[in-house]
């Protein structure tokens, strides 16, 4: 499942990123890492934003990006 799959207010584990080296780095940067719990807060309409809270802090990730990561829900 992508985390623009999983419904808003679930938690998921991240399982993989399914993109270039540029991408995978700029997310551990943000920190999303692999087997991170996360919350998804909210999915924008028309492909907006995908807005999950990490460690008590939120951050927007373009939808496009977001289809890119594989959650497991929890």
């Amino acid at each position: 499942m992508t985390l623009t799959e999983l419904e808003s207010g679930k938690q998921a584990r991240v399982i993989a990123f399914n993109g270039g080296p540029n991408m995978i780095k700029r997310l551990e940067n943000l920190g999303l890492l692999r087997g991170k719990t996360i919350k998804k807060v909210s999915n924008n309409p028309f492909k907006g934003p995908v807005v999950v809270k990490i460690d008590q802090i939120e951050l927007a990730i373009g939808h496009r990006m977001a289809s890119r990561i594989t959650v497991e829900p929890i």
